[in-house]
């Protein structure tokens, strides 16, 4: 009786039982399809948030701007108190929930990897074959009233009038916190990764059409006196290139790799090859695999690092 008089009298302000604090040195992960709560949404697709030197920072938004809000909601995680947004790439399910988060806070400041195809400026040249002849037109035919046919074209982008940076080098944005650039040379739909296409038939192509598209991506890495920890999106580009991009950026050791380490297209053999990579060459003490790193990675990831490794599914929060 007592313990239902202690609920029903529940002090005001009193956190609800699925509610997380977003404490410094943490990561709690917001989107993803697995997981234990099941208050929470399972969606393909990945979103975190982390607290470092004091600034809270979502990494990714999710694919459902509505689930990231039920989400996020049931967590008890206030996103008007988000300092910085991290937004691995351009794919849908990293990046639509923003839609709910700029209704909330607007004037958010984003960091975006410099992708043409969501806002970055693009450099353009419409001189043409035999530019000369641009002399001959009169003025009103002519480009920019005859101006340079060699230009940048602003884009107002996806996100109109969101203060976001389109980030081309991998840089430091506060002390101690790293944005790390890579770029992918596989498309990004499974097409020209190794073995098959997800999809029978829809992203099938032909070998020789497999070409190196640069697909642009972020990641970020916070200085510990354990070493960076690490945390990315969905690895395109390869999660080991990014490891050793990351260390060749920070000079520093990696203790934690945190989020999508995409190895969904890889049989067995390759992805132990990958796991061993991590592990022995790269000297990575610590890993938490989200999203799109899958059973297989999940199982033999855990068979190699052991104590090491951490689960990290919806709704949990791991320590850094």
């Amino acid at each position: 009786m007592m313990g239902i008089l202690c609920i029903l009298f529940k002090e005001p302000g009193e956190p609800k039982p699925n509610h997380v604090e977003v404490t410094e040195g943490s990561i709690i992960n917001l989107y993803d399809a697995f997981g234990r709560d099941t208050a929470l949404s399972k969606d393909f697709g990945f979103s975190c948030i982390t607290k470092y030197q004091g600034k809270t920072i979502l990494f990714d938004a999710g694919s459902n701007a509505d689930i990231f809000k039920n989400n996020v909601t049931k967590l008890g995680i206030d996103l008007t108190r988000i300092d910085l947004v991290v937004i691995s790439h351009g794919h849908f399910d990293h990046l639509n929930g923003l839609d709910y988060l700029l209704a909330l806070n607007p004037n958010v400041k984003i960091y975006f990897p410099y992708d043409i195809f969501w806002g970055a400026p693009v450099p353009f040249d419409a001189s043409g074959q035999e530019a000369a002849v641009k002399d001959s037109l009169p003025k009103h035919m002519q480009y920019f009233d005859g101006g340079n046919t060699k230009f940048f074209i602003k884009q107002s982008g996806r996100f109109w009038k969101a203060n976001i940076e389109f980030v081309k080098t991998s840089k430091e944005i506060l002390p101690g916190l790293n944005l790390i650039t890579t770029s992918s040379a596989f498309m990004g739909y499974f097409s020209c990764y190794p073995n098959k296409s997800f999809v029978e038939g829809q992203f099938d192509h032909p070998k020789d059409e497999c070409k190196q598209t640069g697909l642009p991506e972020l990641s970020l890495s916070l200085d510990t006196p354990k070493g960076a920890v690490l945390i990315v999106g969905c690895s395109h580009t390869g999660v080991e290139n990014i490891i050793a991009e990351t260390q060749k950026f920070t000079k520093t050791p990696t203790d934690l790799v945190y989020g999508g380490f995409h190895l969904l297209p890889f049989n067995r053999q390759q992805t132990n090859d990958l796991v061993s990579k991590i592990k022995n060459e790269l000297n990575v003490k610590r890993v938490a695999p989200t999203h799109c790193t899958g059973h297989l990675a999940f199982q033999l990831l855990q068979q190699q690092f052991q104590s090491n490794y951490l689960y990290a599914g919806l709704g949990e929060k791991i320590e850094f």
